[in-house]
């Protein structure tokens, strides 16, 4: 590894503005009101519950979900998510990584708290991240009419529409939000659809996106079997698995209609294989299988040659397909690195693999799945890094082999190719609204950055 070359890569990417194109944070509460909402992250008390050696179930107290994690910082360190705890602690509280084994944790906490309860915090958050525009988790029956802050841009998850109509009562809940009579017919759901739909436009919303499970296979022309099974979910009844998947894949492309229609893309996000570990804490019950296939959604995206489909996979072993997906597909665009795949080796290997054989418009770089708006300078750091020592290999190789072997590629080069993936792909691949004006501190860089133009509409 070539340390200045990855330094000086580095020290420019740390200067880019951040869009986060897949996030969970709350729009009325974008930032942490307590520590035990950041080390109650899921990944903490995943750990933390791994490594104890025996499960104990989660409190929902912020207090007590701090004392759940607290003993068993010692055993994480060194991992991702550790240093990004590390990094919320350095940027935000301006607690050095050294006093959490150093200092009492009554200390640690008393001035994290402090911190936190600032009443320039969340400004500081979002000063110091230099984050942009951040993408947001939205639920069908959620009313966005008075959301005023451009920066937070709605995305409508469709999971509770499609494999958990039964179960998260969505036709109830449909005919409370919009005023309608949802289960009364195909007719009737599909005109209660349109209505999500149309309010989200207004509402100018990125995307609509669904959780899929592993190796799900898209079947279509089910409209016959899907008015017998409309019937059976507003009634309260639970499908079995078989009927589940049927009126998944009928909602499915009900859903891709709609994208058609409104010209927003459909994010899949497949591969999940959810609770399988029944002693896990929430948000860590799930996990992936390496037998894992994209094919069954050939059908879908034959169908819809139109739809951007931008696709996020759980698993190392599906990120090759992925990526011959978008390599061959015009509508497929690999969407960053999701969950397991969000650690320092996979994310080297898949963008490496995804800069070899992709053209540069066809993914995108790197999403937080954060649940505040903390975690999202940290994590993205950790991709920056990563992209900073690919980059900085690729610079190495095109100066050793010559330009007969492989392209050349200078800094202002791999940063062009960084301002691609992070922040234009979002606005041309997303269809992520227009951000405020970016400004960026003079320096040769920083010049040719802005003249390649960080967004663009």
């Amino acid at each position: 590894m070539n340390m200045t070359l990855v330094k000086k890569i580095l020290r420019e990417l740390k200067k880019m503005p951040i869009i986060d194109p897949h996030t969970h944070v709350r729009a009325e509460q974008p930032v942490a009101q307590h520590l035990g909402d950041l080390l109650g992250y899921h990944y903490y008390t995943e750990l933390s519950n791994s490594s104890r050696g025996t499960p104990v179930k989660l409190p929902d107290d912020p207090d007590a979900r701090i004392e759940y994690v607290w003993p068993h910082l010692p055993e994480l360190r060194g991992t991702v998510q550790f240093d990004w705890m590390m990094g919320i602690s350095e940027m935000f509280f301006d607690i050095p990584r050294e006093d959490w084994f150093s200092k009492p944790k009554r200390d640690v906490i008393k001035r994290a708290q402090k911190a936190i309860q600032s009443k320039t915090y969340e400004q500081k958050v979002w000063a110091r991240s230099n984050i942009k525009q951040v993408y947001l988790t939205n639920q069908f029956d959620e009313d966005l009419s008075g959301h005023h802050d451009e920066r937070l841009v709605p995305c409508l998850r469709t999971d509770d529409l499609v494999f958990n109509a039964d179960s998260a009562r969505s036709i109830p809940r449909l005919d409370k939000a919009l005023g309608v009579m949802s289960g009364k017919s195909i007719v009737h759901w599909r005109a209660a659809l349109t209505k999500v739909f149309d309010r989200f436009k207004t509402w100018k919303f990125a995307y609509a996106a669904v959780g899929l499970p592993p190796s799900f296979t898209f079947q279509d022309n089910l409209e016959p079997q899907a008015e017998g099974l409309l019937r059976k979910i507003a009634s309260g009844e639970i499908l079995d698995q078989q009927n589940r998947r049927l009126w998944a894949s009928f909602a499915i492309e009900e859903i891709a209609k709609q994208c058609q229609r409104v010209g927003a893309p459909f994010c899949l996000m497949a591969g999940a294989d959810r609770n399988v570990y029944t002693q896990g804490v929430p948000a860590g019950q799930d996990l992936f299988r390496c037998d894992a296939h994209l094919r069954g959604y050939d059908v879908l995206l034959n169908k819809y040659p139109d739809v951007r489909f931008p696709f996020m996979v759980v698993s190392d072993t599906a990120g090759l397909e992925l990526t011959v997906a978008g390599w061959i597909r015009h509508n497929v665009y690999p969407f960053s690195h999701w969950w397991y795949s969000n650690n320092p080796t996979d994310i080297r290997r898949e963008l490496r693999r995804r800069l070899d054989v992709l053209p540069r418009n066809k993914f995108i770089g790197f999403h937080s799945d954060g649940y505040s708006l903390e975690f999202t300078l940290p994590k993205f750091n950790t991709f920056r890094l990563q992209l900073a020592i690919t980059l900085a290999e690729r610079i190495e190789e095109s100066q050793v082999a010559g330009s007969e072997i492989i392209e050349p590629l200078d800094v202002d080069g791999a940063l062009e190719i960084a301002n691609k993936i992070l922040l234009q792909n979002c606005g041309e691949i997303l269809g992520m609204r227009q951000a405020q004006p970016i400004v960026l501190e003079a320096n040769p860089q920083a010049e040719r950055m802005s003249e390649i133009g960080f967004l663009k509409a």
